[in-house]
């Protein structure tokens, strides 16, 4: 049964420069489909009302591959990061009201049932915003979720941004989040490029609510795999690896 107050909106904008491909990086192959389907798939299954792809590098070529979904597109021009990207949706979301819930559209083992899990938490809470993160010991080039006095979360900062203190935090951002949309945009529109890359990050909005005294939640996978971003041919290779274990032990 359709959601009608869930609206997903998938981040699929990049160009992949590590990559080492022609094609712009949600259309690279993994195991037979393009890195945006599995994506999708997972999406789909929590039933949205509406699903926006954020579309950029080789924008027709994108649109053109997956023209037979029910998806609405939404062109970034410049790719200014990912508060910038996120930010495109409004036009065709600003009379929408319920949740937002935001993906990458690189991340192809995000498993449907994280994100039920994860927008079932945010209904059943107060939270205006509620954060997918990872806690585990393992070295990630991931932003770091900073936390206050009372163990909630403040902020995130990104990789390259944090201090060699903030980068010792083994709490991740895996970059998946769900929104109370009438908050959403109007945390984009506070945010700005003044960091390391010189991009609005999406992650800015979480410090942005904090400081207006919005509450905002977490909600953990246990899994790092479940969140790896595919940036690089050794993560894909990776991906597909576990794709293939998790064929053969199903």
């Amino acid at each position: 049964m359709q959601q009608p107050d869930l609206a997903v909106v998938i981040l699929a904008a990049g160009k992949g420069t590590r990559m080492q491909s022609s094609l712009a990086k949600v259309l690279i192959p993994l195991a037979g489909h393009p890195l945006l389907h599995y994506v999708l798939e997972s999406s789909s299954k929590l039933n949205p009302v509406r699903t926006l792809v954020v579309v950029g590098h080789q924008a027709d070529q994108v649109q053109q591959a997956f023209a037979d979904r029910e998806v609405e597109f939404v062109i970034q021009h410049q790719q200014l990061g990912t508060g910038h990207a996120a930010k495109q949706a409004k036009e065709k979301l600003e009379k929408f009201k319920g949740l937002i819930l935001v993906l990458c559209g690189d991340m192809p083992l995000i498993r449907p049932d994280t994100l039920l899990k994860m927008v079932s938490e945010h209904r059943a809470s107060d939270a205006k915003c509620t954060v997918l993160t990872l806690k585990n010991d393992g070295c990630y080039d991931f932003g770091r979720i900073i936390c206050n006095e009372n163990g909630l979360i403040s902020k995130i900062v990104e990789f390259k941004d944090a201090s060699d203190a903030e980068k010792k935090v083994d709490e991740f951002n895996s970059g998946v989040y769900c929104f109370d949309s009438d908050l959403f945009f109007k945390a984009l529109e506070h945010i700005d490029s003044n960091n390391a890359q010189k991009e609005y990050y999406l992650t800015d909005t979480i410090e942005y609510l904090v400081r207006k005294r919005y509450f905002v939640q977490t909600t953990q996978t246990q899994d790092a795999n479940e969140i790896l971003g595919i940036n690089s041919p050794d993560d894909l290779n990776r991906a597909e690896r576990l794709m293939v274990d998790h064929h053969q032990s199903s």
